[in-house]
């Protein structure tokens, strides 16, 4: 049985600096301010899928740890353990925590009713490294919260890096549907996923397109949003640049953020992508689900 083992390193109060290696299965990293955390990842029982998202998670977690400074201050940000919540089979996210701890929304985010998800992207560099989603996801807020948006927080529910790791975005996501904000304005009714990067003429990964599978898959399940084929539904806008409040807007329950506001986001390779097969895929991937758990329920419990 080979081993890969990641390391970070670990600070005692009472000892001063010491490595470690500690366990860690898929799903259950660690990161704080102060507190190493190590990885063990055995590759003959993962697949390549889970073994780059599981080094992704590591990454994350590492630049959580190594730079977690409050912005313009230079101090360390409060010390925080975060642990990536299991929300389907095989689909892991890392809690907002992770790269905003020290970053609060400005005020209190409503409840949505969710009739639709819509695809983004960040339009930033593609080129940022393993764990540095974080770094962008905090220039977003930055952006998001400052005068010349003037949102309470970053404006999407998720975010989906390179490597196929997930982060909560938006406060409040991962516990339940949140109302999002949107350049153009926003028609309200969905939940936002974001692909940071740049994917004008750029492919997203392998990783980042399952990952964005899985994401949808499960906030459709989440929400009962219907994805069959040629899926529609109906509402009246709140108002955006392109369907001003009060316009009753009929659109595809996975859309693009182009189909609601003037804009190229998500970039022509990826709303390529959501006409090009992406929507059957999360249809499948849903009944996937279901048909495992159909399984173990026909299996029943198992003893030791």
């Amino acid at each position: 049985m080979i081993f890969e083992y990641l390391a970070i390193l670990r600070r005692r109060s009472d000892s001063g600096p010491k490595l470690e290696r500690l366990p860690l299965a898929l799903g259950t990293i660690l990161t704080n301010g102060r507190t190493t955390t190590l990885a063990r990842v055995c590759d003959s029982h993962l697949n390549r899928r889970e073994l780059i998202i599981t080094a992704g998670l590591v990454a994350a977690a590492a630049a959580a740890t190594m730079t977690g400074l409050s912005p313009g201050t230079g101090s360390a940000a409060p010390a925080t353990i975060v642990f990536p919540v299991q929300v389907a089979p095989g689909l892991f996210v890392l809690p907002r925590d992770c790269w905003g701890a020290d970053l609060p929304p400005r005020r209190a985010i409503d409840a949505e009713t969710v009739q639709f998800l819509l695809v983004h992207h960040t339009a930033s560099s593609n080129t940022y490294p393993s764990g540095g989603a974080r770094d962008v996801i905090r220039s977003a807020y930055a952006f998001h919260t400052s005068a010349a948006k003037g949102w309470a927080d970053v404006c999407y529910e998720f975010f989906i890096d390179h490597d196929g790791v997930v982060y909560e975005g938006r406060d409040g996501a991962l516990a339940g549907p949140v109302r999002a904000d949107a350049t153009g304005g926003s028609q309200g009714f969905a939940q936002l996923v974001c692909l940071v990067g740049d994917f004008t003429d750029t492919d997203p990964t392998a990783a980042m397109t399952d990952s964005l599978v899985r994401v949808l898959a499960w906030l459709a399940d989440r929400y009962a949003v219907d994805t069959a084929p040629g899926a529609m539904t109906t509402f009246v806008s709140r108002g955006s640049q392109r369907y001003r409040a009060g316009v009753e807007v009929t659109t595809p329950t996975i859309a693009g953020h182009r189909d609601m506001s003037y804009t190229e986001c998500p970039g022509d390779r990826v709303y390529a992508g959501l006409t090009g097969g992406l929507r059957e895929q999360v249809h499948a991937q849903r009944a996937a689900w279901r048909g495992a758990l159909l399984q173990a329920e026909r299996l029943g419990p198992t003893r030791p």
